[in-house]
């Protein structure tokens, strides 16, 4: 018998004389229930016998309706503005501009969800792998670097950027390009470092404009050949995995989203002249939630050491003394995939990710996992030069 029909199969046996203790004691019920459900069928309410909310009729600390009007308008004004963040701490931040007392950023995102205003993506899945990520604790320790591209202009052709950021305060440079070669990398690389300084590490993916060739895979190309001279340190993340470089892929989106998408480029020297304005704006008023709100030049170490900016690519490059890093992930065939060269690995790494380096000046590949070193082998590397001349024909 459900909830409902005990209630009125007891109010019944009340009525045909029955003693209040009998009744509750019989159903199992407490004295308190029967006087409840007694005091409401006195009320001769129609539906007595139902279950009724408990949700009190005045909520004190329920936000001012005009108040949440105010919040919402401010994030509908927000999304029409070029560039701009449309979360709740940037809500915050325009509101205490206007003077205006808030609610708590949590009661900013209750509001804006239950006005259906909320834009969810899907959640990365952890592979529950020990993964040898470095410790990012100031600037110009780690630099990520990613291509966005193709794109296409309406009435100008393709185009890609070459975007660098700096992963501890999110400084982010964009160098819009018309090709992808390696010089085109080298020099948005040239122009990063010598506005956002100089990096511990460069991290990137494992395209050949970034590695070189498969077919001398211990030449190396010219974006290593730079870093080293640099005293840059190249890092490459595994193989297929780019959310491995997940600050500037998420920059990325916001490239496409606020800037790219959000406005029309009649040329590409236009979309130059505009992808400065947009650097700019995001430097000095995009606000990060993981940086406690504050914007990328907020953020930023003091101390900075930049690359001058007499610096251009040598016309020849060798290979000078220094380290190069990759990342792997060994699966069953208990490989190791450097630039296309494959060396074998022990069976204990299987399914795990290692952190290989070459050290230029030792001409030997160390394997590490879990900070133990596990490889030792031999890497011997060409004396030869690379020279520019032959790149840019």
């Amino acid at each position: 018998m459900d909830e409902k029909s005990l209630r009125e199969l007891a109010i019944k046996r009340y009525e045909n004389g029955e003693l209040p203790k009998a009744i509750y004691t019989s159903l199992n019920k407490t004295k308190q229930w029967f006087f409840k459900w007694l005091k409401r069928f006195q009320n001769e309410a129609d539906d007595w016998s139902t279950d009724q909310s408990r949700k009190p009729h005045n909520s004190p600390n329920k936000t001012d309706p005009k108040m949440e009007q105010v919040i919402i308008a401010q994030r509908q004004s927000l999304e029409e503005t070029l560039y701009a963040q449309i979360g709740a701490d940037s809500i915050c931040w325009q509101l205490r501009k206007k003077g205006t007392k808030l609610p708590s950023p949590a009661t900013i995102n209750r509001i804006i969800s239950r006005n259906h205003l909320t834009r969810k993506r899907p959640k990365y899945v952890s592979k529950n792998k020990d993964y040898p990520a470095l410790a990012i604790t100031k600037s110009n320790f780690l630099h990520q670097m990613d291509i966005v591209g193709p794109r296409h202009l309406k009435s100008d052709g393709r185009f890609y950027s070459i975007n660098i950021n700096d992963a501890f305060d999110r400084r982010t440079l964009v160098n819009p390009k018309r090709r992808q070669t390696r010089v085109e990398v080298a020099q948005s690389l040239i122009r990063a470092w010598q506005t956002l300084g100089i990096p511990t590490y460069l991290q990137m993916d494992n395209t050949l404009a970034n590695l070189g060739s498969h077919l001398h895979p211990h030449s190396f190309g010219l974006i290593v050949r730079l870093c080293l001279k640099l005293h840059v340190q190249p890092l490459f993340i595994p193989i297929r995995e780019p959310w491995r470089n997940g600050i500037i892929e998420r920059f990325n989106n916001l490239f496409d989203k606020t800037f790219f998408r959000a406005q029309s480029f009649k040329n590409f020297r236009y979309l130059c002249q505009k992808a400065l304005s947009f650097e700019q704006f995001h430097m000095h008023n995009h606000r990060y939630s993981t940086m406690h709100g504050k914007t990328p030049m907020q953020q930023v170490s003091k101390n900075i050491k930049r690359l001058s900016k007499n610096f251009t690519i040598p016309k020849t490059l060798t290979i000078t003394d220094g380290f190069v890093h990759f990342i792997r992930f060994i699966r069953s065939n208990r490989t190791l995939d450097i630039n296309g060269e494959q060396f074998p690995m022990p069976m204990s790494v299987v399914y795990e990710y290692v952190w290989a380096t070459i050290d230029t000046e030792q001409e030997k590949l160390f394997v590490y996992n879990n900070k133990k070193l596990i490889k030792e082998l031999e890497y011997s590397l060409p004396k030869t030069s690379l020279d520019l001349s032959q790149l840019e024909r």
